[in-house]
């Protein structure tokens, strides 16, 4: 299987990568965290060389006023990217320097936003997200008052848009799909933020019964919104019905529903599969660790490493082609994969 992985990294590393979206999803961006983790991991320049040809691509020849600033397909993707890889410490920049063309282009299309329908609820949920973080970076009271009034303005749009489908579960597990974890992953940021809070508290309360009304009928969406919940609850006023949702939330989580049954086949993607639901384990773990839930990095690990994914990812052209991005595509199920060997040497040299 490592052969398999193997080839799949350097067929895209002969890829004419020119083509590609600039994504972080789906294209450069994501491509670029991918060769830049690796070039770390392996020790590769051929790997580094990559990472840095295509966010040289991205800053020459993507960033135009007219790309789309979504967070999936957009300029707010590539501004995550980029924070991301300064915080990790694979090149030294000023992000508030180096992202001002994204954020002028952010700030315009919003600012001067006519219609409130031009965004779906989905684009405007991950632009506050965007905004939240590029938030933190600022130092000036005057740029953290006009980020302020910008997540604002997203956020009154958005909630307008708001209707049941929005808050329902995906008949499939997918982060695309399920909104709901993100938005409460999003009001607890805001809240810790502390600028907004009467408004959102407000908007909680009017959210309250829709929410709690209703019970993910799969394993992994219920790990899924466990997650988003224990983001929001430190900053929740009225806490009982909440915590009484927690808690019956993860009484009835199944690891083993969710690895047996519902995580099967090609299921290995961030996007969809084991390397999403590993991620949100450990970030469970890690955070709260009130709500551990055990899990074997072992057994994940070999399923990934089983699935016949692999096979039609080396066989198939078509499966391939959908499956080339960071978040949709083998490059983050490798980086996971590495993770989790890790994970399992040490535990390994534990014991």
């Amino acid at each position: 299987m490592e052969n398999i992985q193997k080839q799949l990294t350097e067929k895209l590393l002969s890829s004419d990568l020119t083509r590609y979206p600039a994504s972080l999803f789906h294209g450069k961006m994501g491509l670029s965290i991918y060769f830049y983790q690796m070039s770390r991991i392996e020790s590769n320049p051929e790997y580094h060389a990559k990472a840095e040809q295509l966010l040289d691509q991205i800053f020459q020849n993507d960033l135009s006023v007219n790309h789309p600033i979504d967070v999936e397909d957009g300029l707010a993707g590539i501004g995550l990217g980029v924070t991301w890889l300064v915080k990790k410490g694979f090149f030294e920049a000023d992000l508030n320097e180096m992202l001002e063309v994204i954020d002028n282009a952010v700030y315009r299309r919003i600012a001067f936003l006519k219609k409130p329908t031009q965004f779906s609820p989905v684009q405007l949920l991950h632009l506050i997200g965007y905004l939240y973080i590029r938030l933190k970076e600022q130092t000036e009271q005057n740029i953290q008052i006009l980020y302020q009034d910008l997540i604002i303005k997203v956020l009154n749009i958005f909630y307008n848009q708001i209707d049941e489908e929005f808050l329902s579960e995906s008949y499939t597990f997918s982060i695309y799909h399920y909104q709901l974890p993100v938005l409460l992953w999003i009001f607890g940021k805001l809240l810790e933020a502390g600028f907004y809070n009467e408004r959102i508290y407000k908007m909680l309360d009017e959210l309250q019964m829709r929410i709690l009304s209703r019970f993910p009928i799969l394993h992994s969406n219920r790990l899924f919104l466990l997650w988003g919940m224990l983001h929001l609850i430190p900053y929740v006023q009225n806490r009982s019905s909440w915590n009484s949702y927690i808690q019956l939330l993860y009484r009835e989580i199944s690891l083993e529903e969710i690895l047996n049954y519902e995580m099967t086949g090609r299921k290995i993607f961030i996007s969809n599969g084991l390397s999403a639901i590993y991620i949100l384990l450990c970030t469970i773990n890690k955070e709260f660790p009130e709500y551990q839930i055990s899990f074997d990095p072992q057994m994940i690990y070999d399923r990934i490493q089983n699935s016949d994914a692999w096979n039609a990812l080396l066989e198939r052209d078509y499966f391939y082609k959908i499956h080339q991005g960071l978040l949709n595509g083998f490059p983050g199920v490798q980086l996971v994969c590495h993770e989790l060997s890790e994970l399992i040497r040490i535990d390994t040299k534990q014991k």
